[in-house]
């Protein structure tokens, strides 16, 4: 049996309790009051409600709610073997489930910021940074952290993009006449009018996601395949392929760095501080025994505060940095100092 416990679903209800308890948190006018009291009205709502509601006590925000649930919120179900992390502060919940946009401006190894977008061939991020860039087209490049992409050709007969290193999200705009293509890693994603990502790993191997619509993908010897919305291809260095297709929360959780965000959902502590990394110049040293184990939740990316504290008030897990600035990673009784 796996030591994992069911990590929370995204439900339609609480993506929209989630919009509402941010929503709360700003203040709701006389309309908004009563149009929040019709969707309580739901079952499968208000309990959608009381268990996103329970993770905000600290944060005084229910006090908005007390009108529509006068008794206290019902507690949060225990977890049989961990506990996924949520951190409330920084509306995670309802920025990953909703679309709620976040603004928080972090420290120097912290969330990603959006760069300005300058005219040129070459579109490249530095560890941590993440660039929104419209190209000539119409299409729109999304580029995550640490990452290159070449524009090969952007002309009235062809659309030819190159990833170089890291990750990208195109959003195609349709010309049927003119195919999207880009190259990576031996391969062409190639598009007429859709949304696919695109990520480049360290080690050679190459993943393609698609999020609407539908890719082609081409090699040296010819086709691969057609990918539809919600698939995913995952080409290892030595040439093996795997195709899955995406449940909803799993290519939301995917995409989740377009908003700053990372979502673990039972991944190995090792393999998600191996992701975390990608976005911060810190460096992790875990205790051997703590690698295996599997930990889930919102995190925002590149914040190593909060991922820190989060392990530590959920986990149990402390954390102290070296001299040489590498952040320890173990039990308690491991670590002797603080981070």
């Amino acid at each position: 049996m796996s030591n994992l416990t069911e990590f929370p679903d995204l439900t339609l209800a609480r993506e929209q309790a989630a919009d509402w308890i941010a929503r709360s948190s700003r203040g709701l006018d006389a309309a908004e009051e009563a149009e929040f009291r019709r969707w309580c009205a739901n079952r499968a709502n208000a309990r959608a409600l009381r268990e996103l509601g329970a993770l905000w006590n600290d944060l005084d925000v229910l006090r908005t709610l007390t009108t529509v649930f006068p008794e206290p919120p019902a507690p949060r179900a225990p977890a049989r073997n961990w506990r996924p992390v949520a951190i409330a502060a920084t509306f995670v919940l309802a920025l990953v489930a909703g679309g709620i946009a976040l603004q928080r401006h972090y420290a120097a190894d912290a969330a990603p910021q959006v760069a300005s977008t300058q005219p040129s061939t070459d579109y490249s991020t530095t560890v941590g940074e993440q660039r929104n860039v419209p190209l000539p087209d119409g299409s729109m490049l999304a580029i995550n952290t640490a990452s290159l992409v070449q524009v090969v050709s952007l002309g009235r007969e062809s659309r030819e993009l190159r990833l170089v290193r890291g990750e990208a999200h195109f959003t195609v705009a349709r010309d049927p006449q003119r195919p999207f293509r880009v190259n990576a890693a031996g391969h062409i994603v190639q598009a007429v009018g859709t949304a696919f990502d695109v990520r480049l790993s360290d080690d050679g191997s190459l993943e393609v996601i698609v999020t609407d619509g539908h890719v082609k993908l081409l090699s040296d010897t010819g086709t691969v395949g057609d990918l539809t919305r919600s698939q995913s291809i995952h080409i290892g260095a030595n040439g093996s392929a795997t195709v899955v297709t995406l449940k909803d929360d799993a290519l939301a959780a995917r995409l989740a760095w377009r908003t700053g965000m990372l979502v673990f959902d039972g991944q190995t502590l090792a393999a998600a501080l191996e992701e975390f990394s990608r976005y911060t110049s810190a460096r992790f040293a875990i205790d051997p025994q703590l690698r295996d184990l599997q930990i889930g939740g919102y995190f925002p990316a590149g914040d190593t505060a909060a991922l820190l504290d989060a392990l530590r008030a959920n986990f149990g897990i402390e954390s102290a940095r070296g001299a040489d600035g590498t952040i320890r990673i173990g039990p308690r009784r491991n670590i002797p100092g603080n981070r």
